[in-house]
C-alpha cells in the first residue's frame, strides 16, 4: 500500500468531515483530506498500539490484496497514513452522498426508495456469500453492519463505509453495534458464536448469521422508526405479534423470528417488496404504543 507522510501542520489545517446526528464514531477522527486534487477521508485512529490497533492494519492488508475480489460498493482503504514515521490512520474513497441513517429517519423518505435502499443490503450480503462458495476469499462478513455504514449517492447508488471492521481472512472480529452483551440475540444459545478469547475484540465472531441479524435488525429499526435490538424477549414477540396482525407477509415475519430461535437465520429480502405503504406507517413504534394502551 502506498504510505502518506502527514505532518501536524497539515493535520491541523484539515477539516473534520461534517457526520449527522444520526452517525456515531468511535474509533477516530475523519477529516476531509485533498491529496493531490483527490477527495479522500482520512481516518485518524484514536488507538495506536495493541491487539485492536494490529488487527485493524491486518485488515485493511487484506481489504487491498482481495480488493479485486470485493464488491465495488466496498470502499477499501487507499493509503496508510504516517506522523514522524509511526501509522496513524488511513484514506478511504470519498463517496458524495447521504448516509442511510439519515436517509431512513427522514419523515418525509418516500416507501418505495426505503425498500429500494433496504434490499441493496441483502443483494450485497447474497454477492459476499457467492465469493464465500466460489470465489477465493472464504471468509468474508460485513460484521458491523448497520445504517451508518453505508452512504447512498446521486445515483441512489449503495456504498460500504468503515471496512476497517469487516471480517476477512481470519481477522479478529471487531466490535459490532448491534452484536453486543445486550443485544436480543442473547436469547438464544449457540446460535451466535460468543468470542471467549481474550484475543478476540468483539462480542460476537462474524459469519452469516450474524450478518443476516444485523440485516433484519436494520429492517425491523425501519419499520418501528427506533432501535429494537435491546427490546425484552417478550417486547419483541409482542411486537412481531402486532406486524401479524397488520397482515405483513408471513415470510418476512418468519426472517424475523428466526433471528431469535436456534435455527439459521434467512434472508428477507425477496419479501420486502410486500410491505405496503399502510403496513410501514402502522408499524411505527408511536402507532405500536397507542395501539397496546
Amino acid at each position: 500500500m502506498k504510505v502518506i507522510p502527514l505532518s501536524k501542520t497539515k493535520l491541523k489545517a484539515m477539516e473534520l468531515l461534517k457526520l449527522p446526528k444520526e452517525v456515531l464514531n468511535t474509533e477516530g477522527n475523519l477529516y476531509c483530506f485533498d491529496y493531490y486534487g483527490k477527495k479522500t477521508v482520512l481516518k485518524y485512529l484514536f488507538d495506536l498500539d495493541g491487539e485492536r490497533f494490529a488487527s485493524k492494519l491486518y485488515t485493511i492488508e487484506m481489504l487491498n490484496k482481495y480488493k479485486d475480489d470485493l464488491p465495488k460498493s466496498f470502499t477499501i482503504p487507499e493509503s496508510l497514513c504516517t506522523l514522524k514515521g509511526d501509522v496513524v490512520g488511513f484514506t478511504s474513497p470519498f463517496v458524495e452522498g447521504k448516509n442511510l441513517a439519515s436517509i431512513l429517519q427522514d419523515p418525509k423518505l418516500n416507501h418505495t426508495e426505503a425498500i429500494k435502499h433496504l434490499k441493496k443490503i441483502g443483494n450485497l450480503l447474497n454477492d459476499l456469500k457467492n465469493i464465500r462458495t466460489y470465489g477465493s476469499l472464504s471468509d468474508i462478513y460485513l460484521n458491523d453492519l448497520h445504517e451508518s455504514n453505508f452512504i447512498v449517492n446521486k445515483n441512489g447508488e449503495l456504498f460500504v463505509v468503515d471496512l476497517d471492521s469487516c471480517k476477512i481472512a481470519n481477522n479478529s472480529s471487531f466490535p459490532a453495534r448491534y452484536l453486543t452483551p445486550m443485544s436480543l440475540l442473547n436469547y438464544t444459545q449457540g446460535k451466535y458464536v460468543i468470542n471467549t478469547s481474550t484475543k478476540e475484540l468483539g462480542y460476537v465472531k462474524a459469519n452469516e448469521n450474524s450478518d443476516l441479524y444485523c440485516y433484519n435488525m436494520v429492517i425491523l429499526n425501519y419499520l418501528f422508526k427506533g432501535c429494537i435490538n435491546r427490546m425484552s424477549i417478550y417486547n419483541f414477540y409482542d411486537y412481531l405479534n402486532y406486524l401479524d396482525l397488520l397482515k405483513i407477509n408471513p415470510k418476512l415475519l418468519d426472517c424475523f423470528s428466526r433471528i431469535i430461535n436456534n435455527c439459521d437465520n434467512e434472508d428477507p429480502t425477496p419479501y420486502l417488496e410486500t410491505l405496503t405503504e399502510k403496513q410501514v406507517a402502522l408499524a411505527s413504534r408511536k402507532i405500536y404504543r397507542e395501539f397496546k394502551k
